[in-house]
């Protein structure tokens, strides 16, 4: 963070990377902000975009002074936004991905939702989809998960060591400043799950989340994401870095935050009841599929796929940890 004069209530940060014509959808909605008496700026942060990025934010910075544009060429969004949280001067830090735009008040929402609870110490909002086309019919709501849509967060709002389970995504998020001395930036070797590596941080650390629906967000899904492929290859990444994390160890039954991984019964470095899980998703799947529920049958599919990803990491790192010495008299 920047040391120097807090000069604003709120600093946007945007990390962008080849997206000039959705980045410059969601800059037209930064300045048409009811924002109130809520000082704010907006930091750009280009990853090194070979398109006409800073061009676009030329456009805006030239009647804002308070749009900013940086350059940061270390691959991944974390390191995008570690970037931007640098040369932040406001007291809230705000994060907005390039494929989104903001309703008129997201910004007057941030402040006033930071004054209304005080004990919170970071905040994700709403995220609505904008459909480039109507969607295929099996993606229900149970397939969002890919798309960085953010409706309704579990049961209880705040999210905490007490109630870990959800994630507060980076796309539409905001965080006192200070939290980040705290706790440090986000991790840079994480180019998917930053935002779950980081909520994991926080909570460990006793710092309390929210969930609110009034901060809203609209993403403008991408074709891409439409297809079953992509869904495909993001349960399998995602489920990659959550065996990185040992999330589904760290994380117990009732959505706590542990300590450390428990001690229990594994097969190649998983626990057993994920072999279970797995096993149950496989019937499921087979019975969808026999039924013709397109949906509900891919929907096991990618779980499936979710836990094979998991226990090959979890086989993968078990494998790579050095052995441990034998304790001599």
């Amino acid at each position: 963070m920047n040391e120097g004069h807090i000069q604003h209530d709120i600093t946007i940060i945007v990390p962008t990377y080849n997206r000039s014509a959705s980045l410059a959808r969601l800059l037209t909605s930064l300045r048409m902000q009811r924002r109130g008496s809520v000082a704010h700026d907006v930091v750009v942060v280009d990853n090194a975009s070979s398109d006409d990025t800073a061009a676009v934010v030329a456009r805006f910075a030239a009647s804002s002074s308070a749009v900013r544009y940086i350059r940061e060429t270390r691959r991944g969004a974390a390191s995008a936004r570690n970037a931007g949280i640098r040369v932040a001067t406001g007291r809230i830090l705000a994060f907005v991905d390039d494929d989104l735009r903001v309703a008129p008040n997201w910004v007057s929402s941030i402040a006033a939702a930071f004054d209304k609870y005080p004990d919170v110490d970071c905040i994700g909002g709403r995220i609505e989809p904008s459909w480039p086309a109507q969607p295929p019919r099996w993606l229900s709501r149970q397939h969002w998960a890919p798309l960085a849509l953010q409706v309704g967060r579990g049961t209880h709002p705040l999210i905490d060591r007490h109630h870990a389970s959800a994630c507060l995504v980076t796309a539409n998020f905001a965080c006192r400043a200070e939290v980040f001395a705290e706790v440090g930036l986000f991790a840079a070797d994480f180019l998917r799950d930053e935002d779950r590596e980081f909520n994991l941080r926080l909570w460990a650390a006793g710092k309390r989340g929210r969930y609110e629906d009034s901060i809203v967000a609209y993403a403008d899904v991408q074709p891409e994401r439409l297809a079953k492929r992509y869904h495909r290859a993001w349960h399998s990444v995602t489920g990659d870095s959550h065996g990185r994390l040992r999330f589904r160890e760290v994380i117990d039954r009732d959505g706590r935050l542990l300590p450390k991984p428990p001690d229990v019964p594994s097969w190649f470095g998983s626990p057993r009841y994920l072999y279970r899980e797995l096993l149950m998703h496989a019937g499921h799947w087979i019975h969808a599929s026999a039924r013709m529920h397109e949906s509900d049958a891919f929907f096991h599919e990618c779980r499936i796929r979710y836990l094979l990803a998991y226990m090959g990491r979890r086989y993968r790192d078990r494998r790579a940890a050095p052995a441990v010495a034998p304790r001599t008299a």
